[in-house]
């Protein structure tokens, strides 16, 4: 027996309101047998970046021919494309505004939504609903692709911000505070070329004397740094808030030395 499709949504139209769950409705009204997966409705707003980095860390746990609905659109009824995106087995549909930007490696086929496949009425404030809902609807359904946009050249990239190197100073910075008040770094696992826990690392004027593995090694209300399971270097604080209690945010300079030169 096959398994229902699956869509997922990523917005960043928070909790309130009634534009998830049209969304959601517009979805099931079209494609009834889908099973609906909220990723998070908390991406910051008019933050595509934010938005690129929850489904890059997210989509590699689902399943081939996942159809990913990413709706963080600060340009909504202007001049940016609306786009679906083939890539690595899934299918993403959303604004071409490089919040696609960790999938595009070449690979990939990109398609613009056709206009027919817009619901009767839409609106131009709401695309969301409108016209990428039934479109993530047909693709998960099984609709030929062709039917539902046309190919189109090469997505819109993200200036995704990465390290650099100084001596042994490596220089990242904040790209975003999540749900806890953890914040996610620029830095990866990787640029620590495999290093345990002798790293220093400095954010603003805080100093942080070693790496740690879990998010309890420490006191309450500590502060510490580890490799989170995105990956990425993170601050946090002992059952806390870092980004309260450092009084940090996204953009905040980090800098990462091996601890000997602290």
């Amino acid at each position: 027996m096959s398994r229902p499709p699956i869509i997922t949504l990523t917005t960043d139209f928070g909790d309130a309101g009634y534009y998830v769950g049209a969304m959601r409705g517009v979805l099931l009204s079209l494609c009834p047998e889908a099973h609906l997966v909220d990723l998070t409705h908390r991406v910051a707003p008019y933050s595509p970046l934010e938005g690129s980095l929850v489904l890059q860390q997210a989509c590699a746990t689902f399943p081939e021919g996942t159809v990913h609905l990413a709706v963080v659109d600060p340009g909504v009824g202007g001049l940016r494309k609306p786009i679906f995106v083939r890539a690595r087995g899934w299918v993403f549909v959303g604004p071409d505004n490089g919040i696609f930007t960790p999938f595009l490696d070449g690979s990939e086929q990109v398609y613009r939504i056709r206009d027919e496949v817009a619901l009767p009425g839409r609106s131009e404030t709401f695309h969301g609903r409108d016209l990428f809902a039934p479109a993530a609807a047909r693709l998960a359904r099984g609709d030929d692709p062709e039917t539902v946009g046309e190919r189109t050249h090469q997505a819109v990239h993200l200036h995704v911000p990465r390290p650099r190197r100084d001596g042994d100073l490596l220089v990242g910075q904040v790209l975003y505070v999540d749900h806890f008040g953890n914040l996610i770094t620029n830095i990866q696992r990787s640029d620590l070329d495999g290093a345990g826990t002798d790293h220093a690392v400095t954010i603003g004027t805080h100093r942080i004397h070693r790496l740690s593995r879990t998010y309890q090694d420490g006191a309450l209300g500590e502060s510490l740094a580890l490799v989170g399971s995105s990956g990425y270097l993170e601050v946090a604080v002992v059952q806390g808030s870092a980004a309260a209690q450092l009084g940090m945010g996204k953009g905040e300079r980090v800098r990462v030395r091996p601890a000997e030169s602290r």
